[in-house]
């Protein structure tokens, strides 16, 4: 099922390029053009262009490129269609599909699966499994919660359930759709206890189950399907937006029990991504909702680095979020354990919460050592990349006070190790590799030959940074008759061809020649050096705003 292609170029004509590559790197708009950090290699100079009017990009130093809908797909992983309904929603535009059946098909899946779901839950009560009601009774939970959070049961024997959806009329073609047959055909869940996943419409789309015995993974969940797409969906029980709405912030949790464990601690506006790693679909859903995100993860070394890891994703969403960290007692590993240990004071908790960044650096100080400052400031600077101008500008703050070190320190030091010393991007550490640098400059030498070697200031400014393009330029021009100048009679490009190589030519060989500088730095400590390299810098930022 497909998406016209009319729908597509309306929606195209609708998105700015511009708003997906702002919100997931650093860069910079001048009019409806701009250059960028390219995210998908590693650099610390702008190489990536786009333009709003046509809805592309490029980057000059990877080759990385293509329209909106591309870059959507690169920086989520999705697929193009998964791209195009990424933007879609963004902008509320309601796309048209080719398949004029695909809205009576998904309406079957929906009806389908409810019919599963229902026959899961009465299981739950009919058949009233010992193991899986004692297993839920250790969990403190009782009838009525079952019941309220339409708790299923799925039973070893899948005999009768194959007889339900023969009943039914679910063949198993229709289970397949579903995702809930595993890869050689066999129905996923046996002798698990259900959780129903439902979508923001209250309709249940995916299971997930709870094994009791140890054999298989713990927990599993539904397979991908049309009506179920794991990285946007979200567990969460019945009353969860109308708390939202209440309290006006959403508490992120791993499981299906830590919801359970916050319903029964009289907060329903939490939700799990099952069991998974936070996706940027899932946190760009509940911020659809609120602005103010409360994780509480688990209390062990994968639940830090799971919260640590929202920092590094939370840029990607175009909404600006406040995002803290709700601290949990050592001596509990999760939130279920809280609650299932007779615990209530869940409030305390909640207003007790931290700042993800400073929740960060807390942890970051912890791991390396409060003594040893180096190490732990050395650590900051990779974590710092993650942060906007405002957080960063807060956070060296922050880590100033819990160091014991003035905050003017620490942001010189950070100016001189980031902006300084690690200046230069991938295309100076490949030159060889640049074909675009190579263009550019048998455009520039194409242009000097055509001109008789007369100089425009920008030509002159760029023959000073690079020596051996000098020599390469004095060599041509001493030896014109020379058959290896032909190449440069037959190059065709215009004006503005002309112009960007040049600007191009400058940032490069501008990148080469700080590098360089840098390197003398390291090598002789001469500071005198410094205002050079500032001089070359903002000559660049320059250049980088006319393309």
């Amino acid at each position: 099922m497909g998406i016209s292609k009319q729908s597509i170029e309306d929606l195209k004509n609708k998105s700015k390029i511009s708003d997906f590559i702002l919100s997931s790197t650093t860069g910079k708009l001048r009019g409806n053009k701009g250059m960028a950090l390219c995210p998908f290699h590693g650099e610390k100079t702008a190489s990536m262009s786009f333009t709003d009017e046509e809805n592309l990009f490029h980057c000059f130093g990877c080759k990385e490129g293509g329209d909106i809908f591309k870059y959507i797909q690169l920086i989520n992983n999705v697929e193009f269609q998964d791209s195009v309904e990424i933007a879609a929603d963004k902008y509320s535009f309601n796309l048209t599909y080719t398949d004029s059946k695909f809205e009576t098909n998904q309406k079957n899946l929906i009806d389908q699966i409810k019919k599963i779901s229902d026959f899961f839950t009465r299981n739950m009560n009919e058949v009233k499994s010992t193991e899986a009601l004692d297993y839920l009774k250790n969990r403190k939970l009782d009838g009525e919660d079952i019941k309220n959070y339409k708790l299923g049961f799925a039973e070893k024997d899948e005999k009768k359930i194959i007889q339900y959806c023969k009943t039914n009329n679910i063949s198993d073609a229709d289970f397949k759709k579903l995702g809930l047959l595993s890869e050689k055909g066999n129905f996923l869940f046996k002798n698990r206890i259900i959780f129903p996943i439902t979508n923001f419409r209250s309709e249940v789309v995916g299971f997930g189950g709870r094994a009791l015995e140890d054999f298989g993974p713990k927990y599993l969940n539904s397979s991908e399907s049309s009506i179920y797409k794991k990285n946007r969906t979200l567990y969460f029980l019945p009353n969860f937006l109308k708390d939202v709405k209440k309290h006006k912030f959403v508490i992120i949790v791993e499981g299906y029990f830590d919801v359970i464990a916050f319903n029964k601690l009289g907060f329903s506006n939490v939700a799990s991504p099952s069991g998974t790693a936070l996706t940027i679909q899932q946190l760009n859903q509940v911020s659809k909702y609120t602005d103010e995100i409360y994780l509480c993860f688990d209390n062990d070394q994968a639940g830090i680095e799971a919260t640590k890891r929202i920092v590094e994703i939370k840029n990607n969403i175009s909404k600006d979020l406040n995002i803290y960290s709700i601290l949990l007692p050592s001596k509990y590993k999760d939130i279920s354990e809280f609650y299932e240990s007779g615990e209530k004071n869940i409030d305390n908790l909640i207003s007790d919460k931290k700042d993800l960044v400073e929740f960060c650096i807390d942890d970051l100080i912890e791991k390396e050592g409060e003594s040893d400052k180096k190490k732990i400031f050395s650590a900051y600077k990779k974590f710092s990349n993650y942060l906007s101008p405002l957080e960063k500008d807060l956070s060296i703050e922050y880590l100033g006070k819990k160091l014991g070190i003035n905050k003017e320190t620490l942001v010189n030091e950070l100016s001189f190790k980031e902006d300084l010393i690690t200046t230069t991007i991938n295309q100076s550490e490949n030159v060889e590799e640049n074909k675009h640098i190579e263009t550019f400059k048998d455009i520039f030498i194409s242009n000097l030959i055509k001109n008789k070697f007369e100089l425009k200031d920008n030509e002159k400014e760029l023959l000073e940074l690079n020596i051996e393009l000098n020599e390469q330029i004095k060599a041509i021009k001493s030896n014109l008759d020379s058959t290896e100048n032909d190449k440069y009679n037959n190059i065709s490009f215009s004006e503005e061809q002309l112009e960007e190589a040049i600007v191009r030519l400058i940032l490069f060989y501008s990148e080469l020649k700080i590098q360089y500088l840098i390197n003398q730095i390291d090598l002789s400590k001469d500071t005198s050096l410094f205002p050079e390299v500032e001089e070359l810098k903002k000559n660049m930022e320059y250049y980088q705003n006319t393309l």
